[in-house]
């Protein structure tokens, strides 16, 4: 299979590349065949001083001459949508699902330093519900690796998987039992519009209550990787001096003006958190960070 490299020199827009991953038509994932070897790098990165300063503020972070841990991903996410939205990539995004991620900070990384950023459509599962795939992303500083990244989505269908599911599976995060409330705070009305403005991520879920009807939601949603910040901060695990992972898995929505609950139980799992939309008995996030 012919191997595909997206080269940028900038940070890469994401709002034509999202629209293009969205509604154009795709010729449809075939197990035979797999994912294409896609690959995207921006060279010479460097974060935008004012956009990761609003970042901070509108996820209430405190100050830092470090980048918080998933701010790479943010800098990372138009490389992921410019891959997705290849016409060599199968699967329309329109359908599919943020899932988990699996963040490994080996360094911590000084705000105003050049980085040189890979990414790369990785491996796929085959489930009883669907389809898993991953991207992987790489930061290196001066040819050190200092932070890397493993992003599954999910994509509901029959691809053969209940049938012949893949040996691999990826990993999970169990519930936590009988979690005692750590923090709560409030998801503003208008955080989906905040949050589009600093990372470019315009989802039409994101940014009104009849937009995400349309796809299926009770109303619009907050970024997860937003809330996950916040639940981070909140829990006191940032690890800004210390190597660190970071894994999460999102399984429902957070809504926008919505109360958000952190529940830990930290005689079972000291690394663990779930994070819990209003009265939902649920947890909407599962989350764990640890030093590594």
């Amino acid at each position: 299979m012919q191997n595909l490299h997206i080269p940028f020199e900038t940070q890469p827009a994401i709002a034509g590349a999202m629209f293009k991953a969205l509604v154009l038509p795709r010729k449809g994932f075939n197990a035979k065949t797999g994912l294409p070897a896609i690959k995207a790098s921006w060279l010479g990165a460097k974060a935008n001083a004012d956009s990761l300063t609003e970042y901070k503020t509108v996820l209430g972070l405190a100050a830092s001459d470090v980048l918080p841990v998933l701010y790479p991903h943010v800098l990372a996410g138009g490389m992921h949508m410019h891959m997705l939205s290849h016409p060599d990539f199968p699967i329309r995004l329109l359908g599919s699902v943020h899932l988990k991620n699996s963040i490994k900070q080996y360094k911590a990384i000084p705000v105003q330093t050049e980085m040189d950023i890979h990414s790369a459509i990785g491996e796929y599962r085959l489930t009883a519900k669907g389809l898993e795939f991953d991207f992987s992303t790489e930061i290196k500083v001066q040819g050190e690796v200092v932070w890397d990244e493993v992003s599954t989505y999910f994509k509901a269908g029959k691809f053969g998987g209940k049938e012949q599911p893949s040996e691999q599976v990826s990993f999970e995060l169990d519930s936590l039992n009988e979690p005692e409330q750590v923090a709560s705070w409030a998801v503003p009305k208008n955080r989906g519009k905040k949050y589009a403005k600093i990372t470019g991520d315009y989802n039409p879920i994101h940014m009104s209550p009849l937009l995400a009807k349309l796809f299926g939601l009770k109303r619009d949603i907050a970024h997860g990787f937003g809330v996950l910040a916040e639940a981070i901060e909140h829990a006191g695990m940032n690890c800004k001096d210390n190597k660190c992972q970071v894994d999460v898995v999102f399984k429902g929505p957070v809504f926008l003006q919505s109360q958000v609950n952190l529940k830990q139980n930290t005689n079972q799992d000291e690394s663990r958190f779930d994070v819990y939309c209003g009265t939902n008995p649920k947890p909407s996030i599962c989350g764990s960070v640890f030093e590594i």
